[in-house]
């Protein structure tokens, strides 16, 4: 109950923030727009976004003969243990990406935990150029699932291949709204703090 009550307050400061500086966008002249989709439209989109990646990435791997796919159920525990660790891993990785572009570093990041769902998720409290933040959205899955992927497929291991394969799925959401957000060359983008995506700030002057 403390722990619910203490995120419930930081995630009202957080909210706080992000209507001060729309606030502050708004009267600057600036015009919004959201490109904002619930969680549960996020997880659905996986099977348009990473599902077909994760596809790919298995025939690629039967293809060139790189070994079974298969785990003994010793290993299988293994590997989704350390998936679950990677869950907070992912979080963090968004965290240091935005942290690339923001100008106040750490100081602009939260990271906690949806009790509800027991999701951690990262938010950035500063908005950050269209580029900046497209590279904390997609880093996660470039490094635990890309990168990962490639270091299986080099060393036929497929306690690796899984783990690789998990967090592409995972990255699924980010991938929607990288997509979203390709269009989008200038301009602010600012972290919605409870929905997946951010409102794109521009100055129409």
């Amino acid at each position: 109950m403390a722990e619910e009550k203490k995120s419930s307050a930081a995630q009202q400061k957080i909210i706080a923030n992000y209507e001060k500086q729309r606030d502050e966008f708004k009267a600057q002249g600036y015009t919004e727009k959201s490109e904002v989709v619930s969680v549960v439209k996020a997880n659905i989109m996986v099977f348009v976004t990473s599902f077909p990646i994760m596809i790919l990435a298995v025939v690629l791997w039967i293809l060139a003969d790189r070994g079974t796919m298969m785990l003994d159920i010793k290993s299988w525990c293994l590997m989704l243990a350390v998936f679950f660790v990677t869950v907070f891993i992912h979080e963090i990785l968004h965290g240091a990406g935005w942290c690339l572009g923001s100008k106040y570093g750490w100081k602009s990041i939260h990271i906690g935990m949806m009790w509800e769902s027991l999701t951690p998720y990262c938010h950035c409290k500063e908005p950050l150029s269209p580029g900046k933040y497209l590279l904390g959205c997609l880093i996660p899955g470039l490094i635990l699932g890309v990168g990962v992927y490639v270091t299986a497929f080099i060393t036929g291991s497929a306690f690796l291949l899984w783990i690789s394969l998990l967090n592409i799925i995972s990255a699924g959401g980010d991938l929607l709204i990288a997509w979203y957000g390709r269009k989008y060359k200038t301009g602010y983008m600012l972290d919605h703090p409870t929905e997946c995506g951010f409102i794109i700030f521009e100055n129409k002057k």
